[in-house]
């Protein structure tokens, strides 16, 4: 629907997006030991494609649909049809694939017997290489999952060994994105699981 508009980007996003949620699918599915290790390296490397979605909204700005002078929305049907396509990927991309990390922090404690505040580190550790990821991805070089195949050395180097006080600063920012949407679905996953008790 997007592939040839402004939103050509999100064809192959939403691809990307989507092959961490099915690796996780067969993480769990599967009972070899080593094939679940291997598989989740590979979940970890194309994690961060799914909240990466989140800062495709700087594209909506190709859009113009807000006219600054007379602070007025334009009447575009093709326009806030690709916006709403764009929040519908975005959002149930994120949802799912989050989901999925919850189902796989409660696959590790059960195999591991983790304690639940180790389990917590966990999530932080994921979330924190995401948030590298994600600014890996979004800001100069702008690396693509691709390069770690094809360029690993540069790829870690770029990631894990050149700094700057603004790569730092947006890396909290994007890790603050992970911890806002983990705790939003924990409350709702809470919130339906009393829900049941009480009936």
């Amino acid at each position: 629907m997007t592939w040839s508009t402004h939103f050509n980007f999100l064809a192959l996003n939403t691809l990307l997006a989507y092959i961490p949620i099915e690796l996780s699918f067969q993480i769990q599915r599967t009972k070899n030991h080593s094939l679940q290790i291997g598989l989740a390296f590979l979940w970890l490397l194309f994690f961060p494609n799914i909240p990466y979605l989140a800062t495709d909204i700087i594209h909506t700005d190709l859009l113009n649909l807000y006219n600054n002078t007379t602070g007025m929305s334009v009447e575009s049907v093709r326009g806030w049809g690709l916006i709403f396509i764009l929040f519908l990927v975005a959002f149930s991309y994120i949802n799912w694939g989050f989901t999925e990390l919850f189902s796989l922090a409660e696959l590790a404690k059960q195999k591991l017997k983790l304690r639940n505040s180790v389990m917590c580190l966990g999530l932080c550790f994921v979330s924190l290489l995401s948030s590298m990821g994600m600014y890996a991805g979004r800001f100069s070089p702008r690396l693509h999952s691709k390069h770690f195949f094809m360029e690993p050395l540069r790829v870690l180097e770029i990631i894990f060994l050149q700094w700057s006080m603004k790569k730092a600063e947006l890396i909290i920012l994007f890790f603050l994105l992970h911890v806002g949407i983990m705790g939003t679905l924990y409350v709702t996953r809470k919130s339906k699981q009393s829900s049941i008790r009480e009936n």
